[in-house]
């Protein structure tokens, strides 16, 4: 059995000794392939032996003698230490010992210790040959090495990097989820990375001040067995507050249905039973919970009409007086399980943690941890049920499914929303302005979900909340899609420094079929123009910053759009035609006559063209009809654009046409034909627009796509 295996320590101890890094009083021994002793400085001297006499053989080359179908080599081979090391692992460990007397097992064993010295041997001078490549010289991985010098490079840059972001974020200008998630990925690339954070997170600066609640210590794996009721046990510590001086309980049953009243009671009694000091404050309609209530001391009673379940929240929480509040939304029962010591904790010792939950189980016992992900991000809002970071066995979420403690500073609903969706809006808000929320799966709630159907099948109850935000598509857990207008949301099309949201590139696309079918109709030719046709070629539609569309269409006929009965038609299906102009020059290849179609505060350019391009370039039998020219696919809708587009793309807009840039207009230039310099936006009137240009890359369309 390799010694390596049997006993780790030793075999750490030998190498140690064999390279020289430490030192013994006694001689170290190491058994031969036939049993005999080899003590440390007689094995060091034959693995010396070794690579010399193998370095020995090998001689210089000369690239002269190369055979003359080899393809000539401007920099002489090279061989690294990665390279080495992977040789020696693919030694047989069965075979004897060559010429120099080291047993093959030994070599591949010391495998990744040996491959750094093995370098030394190999001659890094004269004519070209074989020359190492130091470590820190190649970024190649190999699985005999845990962290390769690339790594560590990236590793301390990120390392500098967080620690900038950390300074700037005491100044309040960097978002501290931001600066977790630089911090997580340093520990990923180099875990012996010790970020500041995470040394002082959980100290008080001032010991001598009171604790919200005492800390706890872990007893151990066996503290706790067999069935773990505990295993984390809260220190009898004399310097923290009372716990009614600490947190108060917001308790909101306005819209429990009365068959449920019974359960509100239980949750009294059991809060009672548990926490006997803490202030509960109670919002309902009904007077025989009212009644009911009454034998409890530490309970306050708000009388809220049932049409105001927000309003109950805002004034149960204008009553209390604590630090925190527990938002006790939808339980049914209420036990120790609930640990409010835990979550009080977990935001009085994590910098900028606002929100502390648990999970919940409901009364079939189907038990969820509650920690959703959110992403609101070009006018989409997407949920997901998960967690990517923690800390201290608590996960960092940015939506809750279940009940919470958070701190009362931060706690005001929006009363102009919907029940269901008034939740998800708080929680965006106060995610948007730097709080994070924390959610332990230790701390268990009994909740029962009111709002749960409504919220998956009832689009209605999401529209407020999208118009208030601005988003197209409310994306739920479980593949559930809200979808909603520009017209739904209030959104005119007029395009600033954000993007122009999907609403407005489908609007486009109805436009332009909407045309389409006119002019095929009557038998006028039409073609996608300039950035229309451009945006046909980067991605499915509208370039989502530009400013308007454009259009070719058959100059002959472009006098149709003055005509009173077009106009009307063009009026009775949602479109403004106007701007018109007559042909002027009557020539070939020069636009000639004009018209604007308007809708949404948006306008799509039409211009007169003697010829089409498809008619042009095609091959005759694919040019003569409109129904075989080339077409792109513009949000579904298939729009005649020119010949190849691709090719159009690039002869009109020259280098660099797939990266992005804001229109000649937005940019300051002189007129839509200077050369751009993509690859970049202009800085956002609002940088803090989920739709802002300055979040997105300048270049690829992936990133740009919406469900």
């Amino acid at each position: 059995m390799s010694v390596k295996t049997s006993d780790p320590r030793g075999w750490w101890s030998l190498v140690n000794k064999l390279s020289g890094k430490s030192s013994s009083g006694s001689e170290l021994s190491y058994p031969d392939e036939h049993g005999n002793i080899i003590l440390d400085k007689t094995l060091a001297t034959r693995l010396n032996s070794y690579f010399i006499s193998v370095t020995s053989d090998i001689h210089t080359l000369d690239t002269a003698t190369l055979p003359s179908f080899l393809p000539w080599l401007d920099q002489p081979p090279t061989i690294t230490t990665s390279s080495v090391c992977r040789k020696l692992l693919g030694l047989s460990a069965c075979k004897a010992s060559g010429p120099d007397g080291i047993p093959e097992r030994l070599l591949k064993e010391f495998a990744p210790e040996l491959a750094e010295p093995a370098m030394h041997y190999v001659p890094e001078t004269g004519p070209p040959a074989l020359r190492p490549i130091r470590e820190d010289e190649t970024i190649l991985d190999c699985s005999c090495h845990e962290h390769i010098s690339f790594k560590k490079s990236i590793s301390n840059e990120l390392a500098e990097v967080y620690l900038e972001m950390k300074s700037l974020q005491l100044q309040n200008k960097v978002s501290p989820i931001l600066v977790r998630r630089i911090g997580e990925v340093v520990k990923r690339l180099d875990n012996t990375q010790q970020l500041s954070t995470e040394a002082g997170e959980n100290v008080r600066g001032d010991t001598k001040l009171p604790l919200d609640v005492c800390p706890e210590v872990y007893k151990g794996t066996n503290y706790g067995y067999p069935l773990y009721e505990k295993g984390w046990i809260m220190n009898n510590c004399t310097n923290v507050k009372p716990l009614r001086s600490v947190l108060s309980v917001l308790f909101n049953t306005v819209a429990y249905p009365k068959q449920d009243e019974g359960h509100i009671k239980t949750v009294l009694k059991g809060i009672s039973d548990t926490y006997q000091t803490v202030q509960v404050y109670l919002a309902t309609s009904s007077n025989n919970v009212r009644e009911a209530v009454e034998k409890y001391e530490n309970v306050d009673v708000v009388w809220i009409d049932k049409a105001h379940v927000v309003k109950g929240w805002n004034t149960l929480a204008g009553k209390a007086s604590t630090p925190y509040v527990l938002i006790a939304r939808d339980v049914f029962h209420f036990t120790w399980l609930t640990q409010l010591e835990r979550q009080i904790r977990v935001i009085s010792q994590i910098p900028h943690v606002g929100v502390a939950g648990g999970s919940y189980r409901n009364f079939s016992g189907h038990w969820k941890a509650g920690c959703v992900q959110t992403t609101m991000k070009n006018y989409v809002l997407k949920y997901q049920e998960g967690y990517f970071h923690s800390k201290n066995e608590c996960m960092f979420c940015d939506y809750l499914q279940g009940p919470f403690v958070t701190k009362k500073s931060l706690f005001k609903l929006d009363e102009k929303l919907p029940n269901e969706v008034v939740f998800e809006d708080w929680f965006s808000s106060i995610v948007q302005e730097g709080s994070l929320v924390m959610s332990c799966p230790d701390a268990m709630y009994f909740t029962t979900d009111y709002w749960s159907y409504s919220k998956r099948n009832d689009r209605n109850v999401w529209t407020p909340l999208a118009k208030k935000w601005q988003l197209n598509r409310v994306l739920l857990p479980g593949g559930i899609k809200h979808s909603f207008s520009c017209k739904d949301i209030g959104f005119t099309c007029r395009a600033h420094s954000e993007l122009l949201p999907v609403c407005c590139g489908e609007a486009y696309a109805d436009a332009l079929s909407f045309f389409q079918k006119f002019t095929d109709a009557h038998n006028i030719s039409l073609e996608l123009n300039a950035g229309s046709a451009l945006g046909g070629v980067k991605g499915n539609g509208l370039l989502p910053w530009d400013l308007d569309g454009d259009i070719l269409v058959s100059a002959k006929a472009i006098e149709i759009f003055s005509k009173e009965d077009t106009i009307q038609y063009f009026r009775e299906n949602g479109y403004t035609l106007s701007n018109y102009e007559p042909l002027k020059y009557n020539k070939p290849d020069i636009l000639d006559g004009y018209s604007k179609v308007t809708f949404n505060s948006f306008y799509i350019e039409v211009w007169g063209l003697m010829g089409a391009s498809n008619a042009k370039n095609l091959p005759p039998e694919l040019g003569r009809q409109h129904t075989t020219f080339t077409k792109a696919n513009i949000h579904g809708k298939w729009i005649y654009t020119p010949y190849s587009p691709g090719l159009y793309a690039r002869n009109r807009y020259g280098r660099e046409i797939l990266k992005h840039s804001q229109s000649w207009i937005k940019l300051g230039l002189k007129h839509s034909y200077v050369e751009y310099d993509p690859g970049s936006f202009k800085p956002c009137e609002n940088p803090r627009h989920h739709g802002c240009l300055s979040r997105f890359p300048g270049d690829g369309n992936i990133p740009y796509f919406v469900p």
